[in-house]
C-alpha cells in the first residue's frame, strides 16, 4: 500500500499547479516591468520650471523633485528676447517656506554661478511642506524675478 500526501483543501488525483497561459504570463512580465521603471524612477526624476522675468525666459531645473531634505541642486538657464543665452548677470536663488504661525520665518538666499552658459545653485532644505523659489535677476542695471512653487519630503 503506498502513502500519499494529500494537502488541505485539494481533492485527490488534481494538480494544484496550473499554468497560467499566455495572458496570465503577460499580466505577470507587465506588472513587473511597471514596478520596476517606477521604483527606478522615483529617485531620478527632476522638475523644471519655465517662467518669464521681464524680457528675459527662465528655465529652472532641479535635480530631485520632490526636494529631498537636504541639498538639492537647481541649474538656471537665462536667455533673452532673441534666445541668447545671458552671462553676465548677477544670480540670486531665495527660497522660503511660506510663513506659519508660532515658527521661525525660514528664508535663504543663495547666490548662483555661472558655469557653461548656465547659473548653478545649491539649495539646503531644512524641513519637509511647500517651498517658494524666487529667482532673482540683476542685469545692465535692471532687477528681474521668476518665482515658482514646490513641495520637499
Amino acid at each position: 500500500m503506498s502513502r500519499r500526501f494529500i494537502r488541505p483543501f485539494d481533492s485527490p488525483g488534481k494538480r494544484t499547479f496550473k499554468y497560467p497561459g499566455r495572458f496570465g504570463i503577460k499580466i505577470l512580465v507587465a506588472s513587473c516591468l511597471l514596478l520596476f521603471l517606477t521604483a527606478g524612477a522615483a529617485d531620478s526624476r527632476g522638475l523644471t520650471v519655465r517662467r518669464n522675468a521681464r524680457e528675459y525666459r527662465v528655465e529652472a531645473t532641479i535635480d530631485r523633485y520632490p526636494l529631498v531634505l537636504g541639498d538639492n541642486h537647481i541649474e538656471i538657464d537665462i536667455r533673452d528676447g532673441s534666445g541668447k543665452s545671458v552671462t553676465g548677470a548677477e544670480v540670486l536663488v531665495n527660497y522660503y517656506m511660506p510663513p506659519m504661525p508660532r515658527m521661525v520665518p525660514m528664508n535663504y538666499k543663495t547666490e548662483a554661478r555661472l558655469k557653461s552658459d548656465k547659473y548653478k545653485a545649491k539649495m539646503n532644505i531644512i524641513m519637509a511642506g511647500p517651498w517658494y523659489i524666487k529667482i532673482i535677476i540683476k542685469h545692465q542695471g535692471k532687477i528681474s524675478t521668476a518665482k515658482f512653487n514646490v513641495d520637499a519630503q
